[in-house]
């Protein structure tokens, strides 16, 4: 192992966006592994990922989705590790996840476990990207499921949406073809199939092609021995990169839909396509990126059109390098004109006037071992300094000309063509003519509050309590990456509409929350049957005005619109729906308005602003409440039709929102998750989809068994679902006591002491939201909520967990099915 270069570990973590108190070594192997080891202190969970630098773009034009079947057969076993599942079983005994994802040009998998199990962990990691077993019969299967996912895809407009994208490529290039797979692009023949899987295999996964990554509290000094140590078995080869060409045609446009298209679904997309060489200037891209979020543009655009939402990144999905623009809705015409009139403009503006220092991206510490490890396996150095970074940056780049621009229209009497293997309907889109720029908007203003001596006491106190309002300050735990202050602020709401209430706000709020950001401030906005309620945090001087801002921008009502509804597989539609489930969940119409300052902040001007709050809230005429699906009391839903896929879904709610009871549930779906797909789809061959997971409304737990299937009725799935529990429910929850103590070690990782103080606040918040509607409320500040939970599972017996899956097998526990039956 050697060190290609003497940067200290802690400027390397610095550099590379990792929190502070980070170290991070990054080493190439003999065997060419790229190794990279990130010691993050207050992580609770070991993060280990493998990537292979060859994706879908890579693939034989006469085998498309054999990338993708490669990812689906590294999970059918290896030769360490021989039977299919053994993966996911293993990991759900100790109370870890995984993943794996196929993009363009990287193939990885990442795994989340407790420290103490990262070496088996990356034992089995690098066992099955190494060797792989392909058993013919397994690999048919994953044929079949791999074709029901491309049908079922085809419901969702990201599909659709990359499709219409390759029509902006080269003619001849891999990126104009539909990579997702299915039974007619893949080969018929399953000997030759397998062949082609294993040489494709062989020529790409070995080390001189990928990559290993580990994040965790565990020592860097562990994680890089354990890196070396099981990095080592990789198999050696020389085998050159993929050349892969320039893949966009000259610049224009598309405008596109879906063959059902949705009703107000539009977005437009402006694409500036980047060279690899220009990854030597990201810093002025990063500032260019800034520039064009910081609010000015937002304002601008939803001022003339209503615009709901303006993405800026320069990681867009499908795209390859490119600084991308995604703004919707685009309507018509002559809002697409508007929108690339302006945004051209604000393109000039930021080329000339990039922000000085753009802020600082809040590390995602599931996100980052993916991200390092793709950049890796690449052959790029991430922490190096480019000493030899050109001195002009690539404007040439991103002028107007370079511009793309693809549009989901909605369908209008123009001629369209169908792409004929997804059903994509699209029509050649020319730019629209120059017209007059907008009158420009300047961004939301954060005036500067002058602040009184910080007292530096964080001891949890509450200045204020009546029924109107109740206010708390203190700050019971400052991690490393801390923002100077925060501010939480809670109150009841109508239940009527939320979800549409909650859209509109955050239409509302996005050139304040652009605005915020370019400042490196946060503002988060979201409700629940607790009501509505906000986070924001950043600089003390200018918190106050933020979160008025924010409140201003509250709708106290709203209309549904047809762009609001969720897209994807229906499966995880439905799971979505869980989280904002009011199922056992009972209503607090009655909190005060509630409030947490943490952190250097002025007390009296938040106390002032909340009663501000609670007039308004007084004064305003009661919403009239509708009931929505979500809010029957039928214990059978039937969900209108949105795809050509039979699901059902039973959903299992917890006896109450106790620490207890959300250990059972979680433990519960640890014990059934893996069984419960092997039976479905292996041995019952229902789906191609069958899970199940935890999710918590309102703090209240619950549980969700689905399965999809393109072919098996709802009736059939429900069967299966309600037999599996008969028959396996108790026998899968008993544990012995060695196995509850290391399942209860893994679901610490997860939900132990937070890894970030965003986490910290999200949590102090609910814990304190949740205390408020206990009547009457407790008057001190409750236990730090994670270390409750812990003295909760602590003291959880196996016996319990065998009682709950009793109760579920005997509908004892209160449940609701959800059904979907195609038109």
């Amino acid at each position: 192992m050697n060190a290609p270069f003497p940067i200290p570990d802690d400027e390397a973590a610095r550099r590379a966006g990792l929190p502070p108190g980070s170290r991070l070594h990054e080493a190439r192997l003999a065997n060419g592994l790229a190794i990279a080891a990130a010691e993050v202190p207050d992580a609770r969970q070991q993060r280990l990922v493998g990537v292979v630098d060859v994706g879908y773009l890579d693939e034989p034009d006469d085998c498309r989705g054999l990338a993708h079947l490669l990812e689906h057969a590294l999970f059918l076993g290896s030769t360490g590790f021989p039977r299919a599942g053994e993966l996911a079983g293993w990991i759900g005994e100790r109370g870890g996840r995984y993943n794996a994802r196929t993009d363009e040009t990287a193939t990885d998998i990442h795994l989340h476990l407790s420290p103490g199990d990262a070496d088996e962990g990356l034992a089995r990691l690098v066992d099955m990207l190494a060797r792989p077993r392909f058993d013919p019969d397994r690999i048919a299967h994953e044929v079949a499921v791999i074709d029901a996912e491309f049908h079922a895809r085809l419901a969702d407009p990201m599909l659709h949406r990359l499709a219409a994208l390759g029509r902006l490529c080269r003619e001849g290039h891999p990126a104009r073809l539909c990579h997702a797979g299915h039974r007619d692009t893949l080969d018929d023949d399953m000997p030759r199939l397998v062949g082609r899987l294993t040489d494709f295999h062989r020529r790409h996964f070995h080390a001189g092609r990928m990559a290993l990554v580990m994040l965790g509290p565990l020592p860097l000094e562990a994680q890089l021995d354990l890196l070396t140590r099981h990095g080592a078995a990789l198999p050696p080869g020389d085998t050159p990169p993929p050349q892969r060409a320039w893949r966009w045609g000259p610049p224009g446009g598309v405008a596109w839909h879906t063959p059902a298209p949705r009703a107000g679904a539009s977005s437009l997309e402006l694409i500036w396509p980047l060279p690899e060489e220009t990854a030597a200037h990201a810093d002025w891209l990063a500032a260019v990126t800034a520039r064009l979020a910081d609010g000015r543009l937002a304002a601008t655009l939803q001022a003339a059109i209503e615009l709901d939402r303006l993405a800026v990144t320069l990681t867009p999905e499908g795209m390859g390098r490119a600084l991308a623009l995604r703004l919707a809705p685009a309507p018509d015409l002559e809002s697409v004109q508007a929108m690339l009139s302006a945004c051209r403009s604000a393109m000039e503006h930021a080329l000339a006037t990039p922000l000085p220092t753009p802020p600082a991206a809040t590390a995602d510490l599931d996100a980052w071992p993916r991200r390092h490890g793709v950049q890796l396996a690449a052959g790029h150095d991430l922490t190096r300094a480019a000493a030899d970074t050109p001195v002009e940056p690539p404007r040439a780049w991103l002028a107007p000309g370079q511009c793309r621009l693809l549009w989901q229209s909605p369908a209008t009497p123009h001629r369209w063509s169908t792409l004929v293997e997804t059903g994509t309907a699209w029509r050649i889109q020319p730019p629209p003519s120059e017209n007059a720029p907008l009158p420009w908007r300047a961004p939301p203003a954060l005036n500067v509050r002058p602040l009184g001596p910080d007292t530096g006491d964080p001891a949890p106190r509450r200045p204020r309590h009546d029924e109107r309002l109740s206010l708390w300050c203190g700050e019971p735990i400052r991690l490393a990456d801390a923002p100077a202050a925060s501010l939480c602020l809670g109150w009841p709401a109508p239940a009527a509409h939320q979800a549409a209430r909650l859209a509109q706000w955050r239409r509302n709020l996005l050139p304040l929350r652009q605005a915020a950001a370019s400042q490196g401030m946060r503002i988060h906005c979201a409700g629940d049957v607790r009501g509505d309620w906000l986070i924001a945090t950043g600089t003390a001087e200018r918190l106050d005005a933020l979160v008025e801002l924010a409140v201003a921008c509250w709708p106290e009502r709203a209309s549904p619109r047809a762009d609001d509804q969720p897209t994807g597989l229906l499966a995880q539609r439905l799971l979505t729906l869980l989280e904002a489930s009011t199922l056992q969940v009972a209503r607090a119409d009655a909190m005060p308005v509630l409030g947490w300052l943490s952190g250097h902040g002025d007390s009296g001007a938040t106390e002032a602003m909340m009663h501000r709050l609670a007039e308004r809230l007084s004064a305003g005429p009661p919403e009239a409440a509708e009931p929505s699906p979500q809010e029957a009391s039928d214990d059978t839903l039937q969900l209108p039709p949105q795809g050509g896929d039979h699901v059902a879904m039973l959903e299992v709610a917890g006896p109450d929102d106790s620490p207890r009871s959300r250990w059972l549930l979680r433990l519960l779906a640890q014990c059934h998750d893996a069984a419960f797909h092997h039976e479905m789809r292996q041995q019952r061959g229902l789906g191609y989809v069958a899970v199940v997971r935890y999710r918590e409304a309102s703090g209240f737990p619950r549980l969700g068994y689905v399965v999809q299937s393109p072919h098996t009725e709802p009736g059939a799935l429900r069967q299966a679902i309600a037999d599996f529990l008969t028959r396996q429910g108790e026998a899968l929850a008993r544990l012995t006591a060695a196995e509850m103590e290391r399942r209860r070690r893994g679901l610490l990782a997860h939900a132990g002491r937070p890894e970030t103080q965003a986490e910290a606040i999200a949590q102090l918040w609910q814990a304190l939201r949740r205390q408020a509607s206990l009547s009457p409320p407790p008057l001190p500040w409750q236990p730090l909520p994670w270390e409750a939970e812990a003295q909760a599972l602590a003291s959880l017996p196996a016996e319990a967990l065998l009682s709950l899956a009793s109760d579920l097998a005997a509908g004892r526990l209160v449940q609701r099915w959800w059904l979907h039956t195609p038109q």
